[in-house]
C-alpha cells in the first residue's frame, strides 16, 4: 500500500527516480536495460533518470553497468545525525551487553510507520543477517518492532496497520490484526517482546522499548540463532539483561 502526501498528490517522476535507486539498491551494479525492465519504463527514461542521479553524485557508471554513489553515504550520515542524543546514550551501553552476551544487538527507531535499524553491533557470537543500519522492515515482524507497536496510541497503531498490512517473512509471522493486538496486550503487561522466527526462519530475538515521558524513542533487541536462543536463555536470561539495559538508556535519555 503506498502512502500519499496529505494533499493526495504524488509526482511520477520523483517516484520513477526512487524507483531506479532502489532497483541499484537491491542490483548492486546493473546495465540500462535491467533497470528499466525492473523499473518498468522505457530505456530512454530510465537514461534520462540515471543521468541526473549521476550529474548529483547518486549514481556512478563503470565498465560493468550503473551503481549508487558514494554521495549517498554523505547523506546517510547527515540522516543519522538526527539520532545523535539516542545514539550518545545508548553506545556504551549496548557494547556492554554485547560484551556481555556475545550476542548480536540492535538499535531500532520507528520512521514513516517502519522498522529501521539505527546501530547494530556484533559479539563474538553473533551472526549476520540480512539486516543493517539504515534498511527498513516491517514493525509487526521484528521483536524491537513490536516493543514500538505497543507502546503507541491507538490510533498511530491504526495508521502503521492501515499502511503496510501484515506482509509475512515466514510462516510464523503475525499476519491479523486479532493476532498482533493479543500480542501487543502481553507485551505491554511484560515490558518484553520476542521474535520467534517471524522474521527469517532461523532467528529468534527478545526485545524492549525505550519510552520517556515524551513519546518511544525506540527500542533494543537481542538477535541470534533460533536453535541457540531457546529455553529460559531466551525467555528469562535475555529478557532481564534487556530490561536492566533499557532503563540504564532510559535514565541517561532522562538526565542527559
Amino acid at each position: 500500500m503506498t502512502r500519499k502526501t496529505d494533499n493526495g498528490r504524488r509526482i511520477k517522476a520523483t517516484e520513477t527516480t526512487f524507483a531506479v535507486v532502489e532497483t541499484l539498491a537491491d542490483l548492486e551494479c546493473a546495465r540500462l536495460s535491467d533497470i528499466a525492465a525492473e523499473v518498468g519504463v522505457a530505456n530512454s527514461t530510465a537514461s534520462e533518470h540515471l543521468s541526473t542521479l549521476q550529474d548529483h553524485g547518486y549514481v556512478v557508471e563503470d565498465d560493468d553497468g550503473y551503481r549508487l554513489g558514494l554521495r549517498f553515504m554523505d547523506t546517510g550520515t547527515q540522516a543519522k545525525r538526527y539520532y545523535d542524543t539516542l545514539l550518545s546514550a545508548s553506545k556504551p551501553v549496548l557494547e556492554q551487553l554485547v560484551n556481555d552476551t556475545g550476542e548480536t544487538v540492535n538499535l531500532i527507531t520507528n520512521e514513516n510507520n517502519m522498522a529501521v535499524y539505527v546501530d547494530r553491533l556484533f559479539g563474538t557470537r553473533g551472526v549476520p543477517t540480512d539486516s543493517w543500519v539504515g534498511k527498513r522492515r516491517p514493525l509487526h515482524m521484528l521483536a524491537g518492532g513490536k516493543a514500538i507497536l505497543a507502546e503507541l496510541p491507538e490510533e498511530e497503531l491504526d495508521a502503521v496497520v492501515e499502511e503496510h498490512g501484515f506482509p509475512a517473512a515466514s510462516e510464523h509471522t503475525i499476519t491479523s490484526r486479532d493476532e498482533l493486538e493479543a500480542e501487543l496486550e502481553t507485551i505491554r503487561e511484560e515490558g518484553i517482546s520476542f521474535n520467534d522466527r517471524e522474521s527469517h526462519k532461523q532467528i529468534r530475538a527478545v526485545g524492549t522499548a525505550i519510552v520517556l515521558d515524551d513519546g518511544v524513542y525506540g527500542s533494543v533487541s537481542i538477535a541470534g540463532p533460533a536453535q541457540r536462543f531457546r529455553g529460559s536463555y531466551f525467555r528469562e536470561e535475555l529478557p532481564n539483561m534487556l530490561l536492566g539495559v533499557v532503563n540504564e538508556i532510559e535514565l541517561k535519555l532522562t538526565y542527559r
